[in-house]
């Protein structure tokens, strides 16, 4: 995917941010706490693919929201992984610079999001999985 690509995808999200009216209420799952013990329950994602943490698993997020929030059923999605995959793709785009969503030129996706609610970066996460072609 090209840097070109990903700025498309930056614009149509922070036009569905601009014109969004509330936020999806937090998805309910079963929660772990850690991301071992939730693998240990529910096993590998699958073959080519790899758990994605729909709010990210950041020692920051863990400290705001605790393990069985971030280490849930209700937060966690298989993608497809690897090389030019989608998880890797939306790895890419949270450490990439998007002023059309952060309204910063120094801040990265993943730092605006760490200033977001659970339910927000939750909320926005399902719309980066969707713009890039993953289903929830």
């Amino acid at each position: 995917m090209t840097e070109d690509t990903r700025e498309e995808i930056a614009k149509l999200l922070a036009k569905e941010l601009a014109s969004k009216t509330k936020v999806s209420p937090k998805r309910e799952g079963q929660g772990f706490k850690s991301f071992s013990e939730f693998k240990r329950t529910m096993g590998v994602a699958g073959e080519g693919q790899d758990w994605h943490h729909i709010v990210g698993q950041t020692t920051a997020n863990l400290q705001r929201f605790g393990g069985e929030a971030i280490h849930n059923t209700g937060n966690l999605v298989k993608l497809e992984h690897g090389k030019g995959s989608i998880h890797q793709e939306i790895t890419n785009f949270y450490n990439s610079i998007q002023p059309e969503i952060t309204k910063s030129l120094n801040i990265t996706v993943r730092e605006w999001l760490s200033f977001q609610s659970f339910e927000e970066q939750q909320d926005f996460g399902i719309r980066v999985i969707r713009a890039f072609g993953g289903i929830i």
